[in-house]
């Protein structure tokens, strides 16, 4: 601080000594999948070129006995697709994806075990937002990978489905799988006469929106890009039995090309009923935690409290300004508690310091409903 010289207000810039919180990246997807060649060591690309560069273009399509043994019953995948889903995914709005590459040495050896190990090997692997093993409908290869988002807090999945599946088999399909950190969409993709999976497609559509709206906003309305059509139509009778067992539609309007038509999880939970919930809930607490590492071993006293209040309160409120909660004012929005109210003196003498926090959600209009009645000059209103 510079000495004044004469009398009078002075005013000077200082830095604050508490470290403001910056909202963590959501829109980096991990895709695990099967390529011929390319590094076994997780790898970052930021395009559809760059993938070709590192893991070639395609991996050959197995011979009948092979295929038809990987797309039957619940254990089937269409792993020789992958890099379909690697492409719809930079094609609808992706711009970085993570690579975890399964070796094809032997296609008649390959498992859904080998997806699981690759799933748990990354255990370590921080600063993704989506999970996906695209093309593959497994249950020992989804329950893994759904585990390993429950368990970490930090990345959201969308599930694939069989092919050639009608209403009342995706349904049986779907009803083995509940988690409010999965979502399930159907039908799946026709790419020029080819039936493909939707999760690629699907997860660049999220990635748009989180770039466009943020990621409080549904990854509805959606056009999908980069393919020829669905590979069945979706009536709207369909749909409401579709709604019933939160499986998200993706529907075809004419003038409006093929769409996504639903943001539901696959979770009973009303509270976590939908994917921008979930996915809000999970960047809010990712994002303090890793904007708070400063407190660690800080003293546990009312001036930490203090400061520990400041910043996620300064945090939330950017969160509110820029609509992902509710309320008219931020009093309305979120609540941080901090101080004596929220420790115990056993918290204090076990070091634990404990803040509080409730936002208020915002959650989509699903059901957009338009009451219209007549009106004449004489009618009041």
């Amino acid at each position: 601080m510079t000495q004044p010289l004469s009398p009078g207000v002075h005013i000077e810039e200082t830095t604050t000594p508490i470290t403001r919180i910056q909202g963590v990246d959501t829109q980096t997807a991990l895709l695990i999948g099967v390529t011929a060649t390319g590094p076994e060591i997780a790898t970052t690309v930021a395009s559809f070129v760059d993938f070709v560069n590192a893991f070639g273009l395609e991996v050959p399509e197995p011979e009948s006995a092979i295929r038809d043994r990987w797309t039957t019953d619940d254990e089937g995948g269409h792993w020789w697709q992958f890099s379909s889903s690697v492409k719809g995914f930079f094609e609808n709005g992706g711009q970085q994806a993570v690579i975890k590459r399964i070796p094809l040495n032997n296609p008649e050896s390959l498992t859904p075990d080998d997806f699981v190990r690759a799933i748990e090997s990354l255990s370590d692997l921080t600063d993704v937002g989506l999970s996906l093993t695209p093309g593959m409908w497994s249950a020992k290869i989804q329950t893994a990978l759904i585990e390993r988002c429950e368990q970490r807090g930090d990345s959201f999945t969308i599930l694939d489905s069989p092919p050639a599946l009608d209403i009342n088999e995706i349904r049986a399909f779907r009803s083995g799988r509940s988690s409010s950190y999965a979502a399930l969409y159907y039908p799946r993709l026709d790419i020029d006469g080819i039936e493909v999976a939707s999760s690629g497609h699907v997860a660049g559509i999220y990635v748009r929106s989180d770039r466009g709206r943020g990621v409080h906003k549904a990854p509805a309305n959606e056009e999908i890009l980069g393919i020829s059509k669905l590979a069945r139509e979706v009536s709207n009778a369909d749909q409401a039995l579709l709604n019933q067992d939160r499986i998200n539609a993706l529907r075809s309007f004419p003038g409006h090309g093929n769409r996504v038509w639903g943001a539901r999880t696959l979770s009973a939970d009303p509270e976590f009923r939908y994917v921008n919930v979930r996915r809000l809930l999970i960047y809010l607490e990712r994002s303090i935690d890793v904007g708070t590492q400063w407190v660690e071993f800080e003293p546990n006293n009312e001036r930490t409290w203090a400061n520990v209040r400041l910043a996620v309160s300064d945090f939330l409120l950017n969160v509110w300004r820029d609509g992902a909660l509710m309320g008219v004012t931020p009093e309305h929005a979120f609540f941080v508690k901090c101080d004596r109210s929220t420790m115990t003196q056993n918290d204090l003498d076990n070091g634990r310091l404990i803040c509080l926090v409730g936002v208020a959600v915002v959650k989509p209009a699903e059901f957009v409903l338009f009451r219209i009645g007549q009106w004449t000059a004489e009618s009041t209103a």
